[in-house]
């Protein structure tokens, strides 16, 4: 995790494109919606996730590609009983260096197009709620595509269909909540469950593919 963290500060890593992207993709979205205040509200919560989602999908794409094609990752596979550690650091330096800027980004993009300010909060929140299922999503599949050529591209695909369900529940529960609705609707329990389970299942099957990428 410091490794990943400190590469990224001073290098300006990859992962650090996922706030770039963020912004630029919801900025461009509603400039491209149009000046109508009301068109921009209805279309902020789906712009907001849409680019959260491909944001965290190309940010962690690459998450193991670089340690495989180095030698690192045998490296530390032969001398650690368990690659559980290595796996969770590697997600811990995602949500400090990409998640946590799109977090505080997302309240003045929400803003720009129209959220009231009471709402702001709730709906980071929802975006906070919802985002370890889909990065846990695409670390699982940078696992299985660690040591491959076209590792990135390989991620994108396989993770995308995975991050359908927490788009649909934290859209409808973020429409909900801006729109005047209590902050725990039964859609966001329904993220929050996917995110539980994903944090659940992933760091074993990240492993367990990484261990079968080595071989």
């Amino acid at each position: 995790m410091a490794r990943d963290i400190s590469a990224a500060l001073r290098s300006g890593g990859g992962w650090f494109y996922a706030i770039v992207f963020f912004t630029l993709f919801a900025a461009l979205a509603g400039i491209a919606i149009g000046p109508e205040l009301s068109s921009l509200r209805s279309a902020a919560p789906a712009i907001v996730w849409l680019a959260a989602a491909f944001a965290t999908e190309l940010s962690v794409a690459n998450a193991f590609h670089d340690d495989a094609r180095d030698g690192s990752l045998r490296i530390l596979a032969a001398e650690q009983e368990s690659l559980l550690p290595y796996v969770l650091g590697k997600a811990a330096g995602f949500v400090v260096v990409s998640a946590a800027p799109m977090l505080v980004a997302a309240p003045v993009l929400l803003a720009m197009f129209g959220i009231a300010p009471e709402r702001l909060a709730g709906a980071a929140v929802l975006l906070a709620l919802g985002m370890p299922a889909i990065m846990l999503t695409a670390l699982f599949a940078a696992a299985l595509a660690a040591g491959l050529r076209a590792g990135g591209l390989f991620t994108t695909l396989i993770a995308a269909p995975f991050a359908v369900p927490p788009l649909i529940f934290g859209v409808l529960a973020t429409e909900n909540h801006v729109a005047g609705g209590a902050l725990w609707s039964p859609e966001a329990l329904i993220l929050a469950a996917l995110s539980l389970f994903m944090a659940a299942l992933t760091p074993a099957f990240a492993v367990a593919a990484l261990r079968l990428a080595l071989e």
